[in-house]
């Protein structure tokens, strides 16, 4: 913000400031005209005086001493106006052509007849006094511009300072952790007021999330102890029971049903944690090491499913997180890729310095990138899927602000992109 105003009244002042400069100096440069003028005007009255009480001066065909010249004209009608010029001529002393002013005029003699009378003045030293006017007012230009930025620049660091540690606190503070947030005192009336409407905003959304936490826990813990007692008795029920092979069946989905309930309610509760916020701890995760370690205890179902799992470790990959989340991170990309295949098929884990990529082989059309990372969008009716994999992935990822893609080329791509620290 306080660059944002420093830039915006920076570029006012170079308009406003080089617009009264060029004023200024239009101002006096035509009073210095102005002044020579009169000058030249004064002249050609005394000259014109004299040459009435003394015909010889109308003899003067040549500039001399005196800068003016007369020149007979024949009798006709002429403008007795005064005609006045800037030009250039050739002086000798400075060896290079200097500015001078020039007054044409008609005057009549005491006889009446009609003389051309032209009056030179040097504007050398009024030339040089404009130079160095214009150099004094660019100098001042730059010097005001520069002095006043550097002022506005204190103050208004002195102004916002108070506005950026109220900002420096919100980055630091986190839900959930119980410490209260109190805003940094501010002589800037509006500030202060700010700083009062956040305390008392997180101190309402601390007393929200202190409730959905306790919600969501208890929500979760009151499904699962039905969902598990009534597997039991199934379980029981069909030990203890003569039932026919049908009825065996249908006991069986419904167990199946049930277990599918139990993970979903698991991801939905973990999705919330997740949302929340509520996996603070963190510490440097080894994802080389991580993904060694699941491949090892995902090889048995890869077997099982005639699936090839290949690692290609291309750098060194570390990034502090929760090391739960990452380990769910992962689980659910190579459980993903592994459900979503075909026997024969294969699964590469691509680990480079900043990224984590996940390919495999399975349906042969892209999924909706759009949609595939969305809660229960499901590309097959596979029910071992619950539908939030994905989902669990994509707000991991955001939770630490990291990017992640899907991509087809014919095999399918899930890219994991984290911050590039070398």
């Amino acid at each position: 913000m306080q660059n944002y105003t420093l830039r915006y009244l920076i570029v006012a002042l170079l308009v406003v400031v080089a617009v009264w400069a060029g004023l200024f100096y239009a101002v006096i440069l035509d009073e210095v005209y102005d002044n020579i003028d009169d000058g030249l005007k004064n002249s050609k009255i005394l000259i014109e005086r004299e040459a009435y009480a003394n015909p010889d001066v109308l003899n003067t065909p040549e500039f001399g001493i005196n800068q003016f010249k007369i020149t007979p004209l024949p009798k006709g009608s002429y403008d007795f106006s005064n005609k006045l010029i800037s030009t250039f001529e050739f002086s000798e002393y400075d060896d290079e052509d200097q500015p001078i002013r020039i007054l044409e005029t008609v005057f009549n003699d005491a006889k009446g007849n009609p003389y051309k009378l032209t009056i030179r003045a040097s504007m050398v030293e009024e030339d040089e006094l404009l130079e160095d006017l214009l150099t004094a007012l660019v100098s001042l230009y730059v010097m005001l511009v520069v002095s006043i930025a550097l002022l506005n620049r204190f103050i208004l660091r002195k102004v916002w300072k108070s506005f950026y540690q109220l900002l420096d606190k919100l980055k630091n503070y986190k839900l959930g952790t119980g410490k209260a947030f109190t805003a940094p005192e501010s002589h800037v009336s509006e500030f202060e007021v700010l700083g009062h409407e956040l305390e008392d905003l997180l101190h309402r959304s601390e007393a929200i999330y202190s409730s959905q936490k306790q919600f969501i826990e208890n929500a979760s813990h009151e499904l699962q102890t039905p969902l598990a007692i009534s597997l039991n008795k199934l379980e029981l029920f069909a030990e203890n029971s003569n039932l026919p092979n049908e009825q065996m069946m249908e006991i069986g989905k419904i167990s199946d049903t049930l277990n599918r309930l139990v993970r979903l309610n698991k991801s939905l509760l973990l999705l919330s944690k997740i949302e929340n916020r509520q996996y603070a701890d963190e510490e440097p995760v080894n994802f080389n090491e991580l993904i060694t370690q699941l491949t090892d205890d995902f090889s048995d179902l890869a077997e099982f499913r005639e699936i090839k799992i290949d690692v290609v470790q291309q750098g060194k990959l570390s990034f502090p997180m929760n090391k739960g989340l990452a380990l769910t991170l992962v689980t659910n990309l190579l459980k993903n890729a592994l459900v979503h295949n075909h026997a024969g098929g294969m699964v590469t884990i691509t680990i480079i310095h900043n990224s984590l990529s996940v390919q495999n082989t399975g349906s042969n059309k892209p999924l909706d990138d759009e949609q595939v990372f969305d809660r229960f969008y499901r590309s097959s009716n596979n029910e071992q899927s619950t539908g939030l994999g994905l989902s669990i992935v994509w707000s991991i990822a955001n939770s630490y602000k990291l990017a992640v893609k899907y991509s087809y080329t014919g095999i399918h791509t899930f890219t994991i992109q984290f911050p590039d620290k070398r």
